[in-house]
């Protein structure tokens, strides 16, 4: 194991993660290998009066400590038993590890559209996957958590008999967005399906997946800037690494969400004076709670809370809470 202070060859990469926006100050950082470093690095924080605080990818970042930052990314050892179906993976481990450890036996972890996200924090959030509304969220399938204080050191789940899945994405010039939101929020969505659709930009993007076959005809209501679909390995379509960035997120779970209310959260994000992307994702299927929709919101730079809310104002009569999976960079 390596301790990091403040001024050492090394400190400022190992603070650092994928949100670069937000960073750790921490009085020292244990770059832990093994259960017993964790263990050494929550002692340290209990007996100095410390706060502690545990970084692998740095994806989820929201509030920054000042204390002690235990970085897991070492500690990443992936166990795949392909005759029982389960996993056994490290803290530090990542979603690509997984899959590509658990393809050669025809089996696939419920993980999410980016294969460098740390394997237990995304987990825990929930874990609103790429076949989230066919098979539910990752964390219904975790079998044991094993803990050294408040630290989840390791995580054992089950993995899934998946090999192909029918899955693919739209792109349409944000010109035609309304006519999309309309024909995606008319969309008589089969239980099977994970979809979602995005702003980004100058862009408008849907993207979809099963392992069963399904339609899509129906969302070709103006041109497309790209068009993708068909039947591919799980692997290729469980999502390739972005490079690190800075961004603000946020989101609200929804009991119902009406078309006119839809078209009035992307205009209001649109007409924002700081760049917001939409996030709309139908949940239902497998996905149990009271919530029928998510909605995201991301600015690529911090200080975003205030336009956020504005464009949450217009759904607020249906909010029911919010997911830990996608806050970044916000506190509370």
């Amino acid at each position: 194991m390596q301790k990091f202070l403040p001024g050492d060859t090394g400190y400022d990469e190992e603070r650092s993660g994928f949100q670069t926006g937000l960073r750790h100050e921490p009085k020292v950082i244990f770059a832990v290998e093994t259960v017993r470093d964790v263990e050494e690095a929550v002692r340290y924080a209990e007996d100095h009066g410390l706060e502690y605080a545990v970084q692998t990818t740095g994806h989820g970042l929201t509030t920054a400590t000042s204390g002690v930052l235990i970085s897991t990314k070492r500690m990443n050892e992936v166990e795949i038993d392909p005759q029982a179906k389960i996993a056994r993976v490290e803290a530090g481990a990542v979603w690509q590890q997984v899959v590509e450890a658990a393809a050669p036996h025809g089996l696939a972890p419920l993980s999410g559209d980016a294969s460098d996200v740390g394997v237990v924090g995304y987990t825990l959030g929930g874990g609103y996957g790429l076949l989230a509304r066919e098979f539910g969220f990752a964390n219904d399938r975790v079998r044991k958590t094993e803990k050294v204080g408040e630290v989840v050191v390791a995580l054992e789940f089950d993995l899934l008999e998946i090999d192909q899945v029918h899955a693919g994405e739209m792109y349409f010039d944000a010109a035609h967005a309304a006519q999309v939101f309309e024909a995606f929020h008319k969309w008589d969505l089969p239980s099977h399906v994970t979809a979602s659709l995005t702003t980004l930009g100058e862009a408008v993007r849907i993207t979809f997946a099963s392992t069963r076959p399904f339609d899509v005809d129906h969302l070709r209501v103006a041109p497309r800037l790209t068009e993708e679909f068909g039947r591919k390995p799980f692997a290729e379509a469980a999502g390739k690494p972005l490079p690190p960035h800075t961004y603000q997120g946020d989101n609200v779970l929804l009991s119902d969400l009406s078309l006119e209310a839809l078209q009035r959260v992307r205009q209001k994000a649109a007409d924002s004076d700081v760049p917001i992307f939409v996030g709309v994702t139908p949940l239902g299927g497998a996905l149990t709670g009271d919530a029928a929709y998510l909605i995201k919101l991301i600015s690529p730079r911090l200080g975003a809370e205030k336009q956020h809310a504005a464009v949450f104002d217009e759904v607020r009569p249906f909010v029911v809470g919010s997911a830990r999976n996608f806050r970044y960079a916000v506190s509370g």
